[in-house]
């Protein structure tokens, strides 16, 4: 007959709650690192789009005949 544990339920041993708790850390951990170089290259993009828009202002102006 197998031995009883003692515990109730369906609960994991230790050892994969600190290997589960090790994971999560390494997946939160590439989350934010993702997020981190997502957000400068939207920043790169925004301040690109902001250096061109006074040279397209001013080619837009002088085709217009101004």
């Amino acid at each position: 007959m197998t031995e009883l544990t003692g515990m109730a339920g369906f609960t994991t041993p230790l050892a994969e709650k600190t290997f589960a708790k090790r994971r999560r850390t390494g997946v939160e951990l590439f989350a934010t690192l993702a997020l981190a170089v997502s957000l400068l290259i939207a920043a790169t993009a925004i301040s690109i789009g902001m250096a061109h828009a006074p040279a397209l202002y001013q080619i837009t102006s002088q085709q217009s005949g101004a």
